[in-house]
């Protein structure tokens, strides 16, 4: 199992600078945040390849700020703004490819009413299998997360995207389902073998966000669970910047992560 980190962790500060502070911190694979269109420009992404190759890390995911608007940009039924969704995260997946990532994290449709969460499922999945197509010929695969504020906060929801999109893939995130007042176990249980990305946080009764040791997750049992589905990839810290005070916690976090796994 390897042990990595996102960008997200240290927002504000520039994505660019981000990089040589995780070196730092001596980690070797890391998720790239992107903040804002203008990242997607070719000179920059040039400059996030050099910084990567200088510090010898690997690049194995981003996460497009759209984000927040998947929902508006993809899957409402204004046909034209759907159209132009798909060129512009056509531009995010060559990104990715460009950076030597394997991943794009996705979100999907907004979370509006427990009434809501079912409509228009049908055209969901066609939305759904044009942007795996896409993914996959950029050479990179979709990777759907839980998140709380989504749709993909129910895990029948989950479950479905599963039956009738057998080319997507998945994206685990622990403080994410904890928000959604789900327990981690419910969307592995949907995600299964085609998990292929965990971000890594902890929680306790009080906070719903905290650096990995930190909290009252039970690794081992996690860890065990993960087994059983034959997961070995990887882990990657993905916390706010809120969450701790000083890299030393964050170091601290590493040490705990890289006992738990050796164990």
């Amino acid at each position: 199992m390897r042990l990595g980190i996102s960008t997200a962790c240290f927002y504000p500060q520039p994505v660019e600078q981000t990089i040589d502070r995780i070196a730092a911190l001596e980690f070797n694979l890391i998720e790239i945040f992107f903040n804002t269109e203008s990242e997607y420009d070719p000179s920059f992404l040039k400059k996030l390849r050099r910084a990567a190759e200088r510090n010898e890390i690997e690049i194995l995911s981003i996460h497009p700020y759209t984000s927040l608007m998947e929902g508006m940009l993809l899957f409402s039924n204004y046909e034209r703004r759907t159209q132009d969704g798909f060129n512009q995260y056509r531009k995010y997946m060559h990104a990715a490819a460009f950076l030597g990532a394997k991943y794009m994290t996705f979100h999907g449709e907004r979370f509006m009413s427990q009434d809501t969460v079912f409509d228009h499922m049908e055209r969901t999945y066609e939305i759904y299998h044009q942007l795996c197509r896409m993914a996959k010929e950029e050479g990179i695969t979709l990777t759907q997360e839980n998140v709380a504020w989504c749709k993909s906060r129910e895990p029948e929801y989950l479950r479905l995207l599963a039956e009738h999109i057998p080319e997507l893939r998945y994206t685990l995130d622990i403080k994410q389902a904890n928000r959604s007042g789900q327990h981690w176990a419910a969307y592995l249980d949907i995600m299964k073998s085609r998990l292929r990305n965990i971000h890594i946080n902890d929680y306790d009764p009080a906070h719903s966000c905290l650096l990995p040791g930190e909290g009252s997750l039970n690794y081992e049992v996690f860890l065990d669970a993960l087994k059983q589905y034959g997961y070995d990839r990887q882990m990657l810290i993905e916390v706010y910047s809120s969450n701790f005070s000083s890299d030393n916690q964050i170091q601290h976090a590493k040490r705990f992560l890289m006992k738990q796994i050796s164990c």
